[in-house]
């Protein structure tokens, strides 16, 4: 078929042909004999298969020239009605589904949507089609579901980071120390409760950016960046909300983390003034917090400072308002000009620019962070 007879095929079903002869449907509604072609080709195929399973969208539509969001409309139509309906029955019956993009979700599907929600928070948008066709015989599409989420509640229910939570997190020796943990520190001032954690750096993140194609040569433009870029750094740190002293306190090493680092750097910590005799210092269950010579910093720091060490329950790093210091670093880091990177002469930016960032965090954030990890309400 010449280029001409196939620009005429296309026009007669509402389509156009590019100039590579392939034919794609106008944004209006297609016709009436246009859809049966369609319905004819995906029953024929799903016989080819035995009928047992659905034909691929993606290759029948390529072979008939639309989408797979116009074959999986059609299929729809057969799966719902046993035929594809005309325009006069569309319009004559505007409030039966008819597909995707349909918005006929009376109160019963909103129910059985939000309750799939709560059998599984991780479904994807087309489980939720396919489930509630099955289930109510109502077809929406992706985007009714996507807009039931983002309108339908106080909350905007959008896709999010989880937090991966560890099957022994809730077994019941943990559930314990969790309990007599809240217990304790729920009669605390929290002025005086400070944390402390550790996080590797790499001047990676410092210098990570996405380089956008040059639209004209399709090339990725090179990024210039410091040879600091490969090199690796760890944090101790430690975050207060006492008006006594800084919110953050930190220092930072090439070397890694180990019982003598973290005793001495803790040391450092007490000495400038951070972490004061009265203070409750919480930490995680870290080798390095517990084992070698500070498998006694418990009864050293109480005997020497009059500071009282307390361990956060195991698999809780939520309760440690440091993560969330660190979280804070690392959005920082990603905000930093590559062009005054390359200005700054010298080894070691990635540590310097850590130390600047934390060194600013203000205390109304650290506050929040307390918050966010329920030591205050």
């Amino acid at each position: 078929m010449d280029d001409s007879s196939l620009s005429i095929l296309a026009a007669s079903h509402g389509a156009s042909v590019n100039q590579f002869g392939r034919v794609y449907t106008r944004g209006h509604a297609l016709s009436y004999q246009r859809k049966i072609e369609i319905a004819a080709a995906y029953l024929a195929a799903k016989e080819e298969g035995g009928g047992l399973s659905q034909p691929n969208f993606s290759e029948l539509g390529r072979s008939l020239g639309v989408s797979r969001t116009v074959v999986r409309k059609v299929a729809n139509e057969l799966l719902l009605h046993g035929r594809v309906l005309s325009p006069a029955e569309i319009r004559a019956n505007r409030n039966i589904p008819r597909g995707p993009g349909s918005k006929a979700m009376d109160e019963a599907d909103r129910f059985v949507v939000f309750f799939l929600y709560l059998e599984d928070p991780t479904r994807p948008l087309s489980s939720y089609v396919d489930w509630l066709c099955a289930l109510t015989g109502t077809v929406v599409g992706k985007s009714t579901i996507s807009r039931f989420f983002l309108e339908a509640f106080p909350h905007r229910g959008g896709l999010c980071k989880p937090n991966l939570v560890p099957y022994d997190k809730f077994r019941p020796c943990n559930m314990e120390k969790a309990i007599d943990y809240v217990n304790f520190i729920s009669g605390i001032d929290p002025r005086r409760i400070k944390f402390g954690d550790e996080k590797h750096l790499k001047g990676a993140e410092v210098f990570n950016r996405k380089s956008r194609r040059n639209p004209v040569s399709g090339e990725v433009p090179a990024t210039i960046v410091s040879p600091d870029f490969t090199n690796r750094y760890t944090l101790i740190g430690f975050c207060s909300i006492d008006p006594r002293t800084p919110p953050v306190w930190c220092s930072v090493h090439e070397n890694a983390n180990d019982a003598d680092r973290f005793a001495i750097e803790l040391e450092y910590c007490i000495q400038s003034g951070f972490v004061l005799a009265g203070d409750i210092l919480v930490l995680d269950n870290a080798t390095i917090h517990t084992g070698g010579e500070n498998s006694i910093l418990e009864e050293y720091l109480w005997r020497t400072y009059g500071i009282f060490l307390l361990f956060l329950p195991p698999r809780a790093p939520e309760w440690n308002p440091t993560e969330l210091v660190w979280r804070e670093l690392t959005n920082d880091l990603k905000k930093v000009s590559l062009a005054a990177l390359r200005s700054t002469h010298g080894p070691h930016i990635a540590a310097h620019l850590a130390i600047h960032c934390l060194s600013t965090i203000p205390r109304e954030k650290v506050i929040s962070f307390y918050q966010q990890s329920q030591v205050i309400d």
